[in-house]
């Protein structure tokens, strides 16, 4: 039966505590447990490793495909819009508002939108501001790591686990 991996941490915790000096002899003893609970620990930790780095590389592989897909996509609306265009011309060409078949209906509908000449023109009130007010992470890093205090934000150690 395979141990997991909380229950190999648990042993092998359990027998670095359980370490001790032989007085008489300066001897460790116990160590043959750590370095058995050692190696199966490793063989677990490289498993997980190898698990990781695949659901990474599968994670990679959907991510890429998602961007071809959307790239496909765009592709299609383009080429959708341009034989709408086209067709649209045609029909306005020969002078048919609509036409009725059985697997399509196409006919012209009125709309009226707003066309922006010049939007430096157009008075403040009938404009909407937008402001994007976000951390600048980089700037607020270099006064901390100076020594200065910035209220809301602290430097934070991380230790990130590198898999290779």
């Amino acid at each position: 039966m395979s141990t997991n991996l909380y229950e190999l941490t648990t042993q092998f915790q359990a027998a670095i505590d359980a370490l001790r000096v032989d007085e008489e002899t300066g001897e460790v003893v116990g160590f043959e447990a750590v370095d058995t609970l050692d190696a199966a620990f490793e063989d677990k930790a490289e498993a997980y490793a190898v698990a990781i780095k695949s659901l990474l590389a599968q994670a990679k592989a959907i991510h890429d495909e998602m961007d071809n897909l959307k790239t496909r996509e765009a592709a299609a609306k383009r080429r959708a819009e341009s034989l709408k265009n086209h067709l649209a011309q045609s029909m306005a060409a020969v002078g048919k508002d609509k036409i009725e078949t059985s697997r399509a209906a196409l006919s012209f509908r009125k709309s009226t939108a707003v066309n922006i000449l010049s939007d430096v023109e157009i008075p403040d009130d009938l404009c909407k501001v937008k402001i994007d007010r976000q951390p600048d992470k980089s700037a607020i890093k270099k006064l901390l790591q100076a020594g200065e205090l910035v209220p809301g934000a602290e430097l934070v150690e991380n230790r990130n686990l590198q898999i290779k």
